[in-house]
């Protein structure tokens, strides 16, 4: 085992003991449930620019979301700004293999998804009013390193 393993599995750890959310997470073939949490995700950085929009669908069942982190490795999503209907919102977030890393999202005050590897997606829902909300990656350093974004409700 590498010397960054140990550190990297220390570091997954602080962020599920520490978030406050009741979230649990999974990967592709379940979901996440939060309606709560709480905690901020890091300290404000610069916004970084858009490589790609997000899919979107509203149904009567609410707002789904999917996102995807940079493949070449660079710690942001593929957009920056989102878009949901109030209610329930379902954002699912894709780590392509290609990333080499640990991924999760976040609703800033809402919970968060579980960590997942590169190559695993995961999956976070919510019920949100309308305003204006920050969705980041829980990670420890890579929403101040610009992997964030806000999400709108209307």
């Amino acid at each position: 085992m590498t010397p960054r393993l140990p550190l990297l599995a220390l570091g997954l750890a602080a962020v599920v003991a520490g978030c406050g959310s009741t979230a649990s997470g999974s990967t592709s073939s379940g979901s996440t449930s939060s309606s709560g949490g709480s905690g901020a995700y890091g300290a404000p950085a610069a916004t970084a620019t858009a490589t790609a929009s997000a899919s979107t669908s509203s149904t009567g069942r609410g707002t789904t979301l999917h996102l995807t982190a940079d493949p070449g490795g660079a710690l942001r999503f593929n957009t920056t700004h989102l878009t949901a209907k109030a209610g329930k919102v379902t954002l699912i977030l894709k780590n392509p293999s290609s990333s080499g890393m640990p991924h999760g999202i976040a609703v800033q005050g809402h919970g968060s998804s579980a960590v997942v590897g590169a190559g695993k997606t995961t999956t976070l829902t919510t019920t949100l009013k309308k305003g204006s909300y920050t969705f980041l990656c829980p990670v420890p350093g890579h929403a101040a390193a610009g992997m964030k974004g806000t999400l709108t409700v209307r």
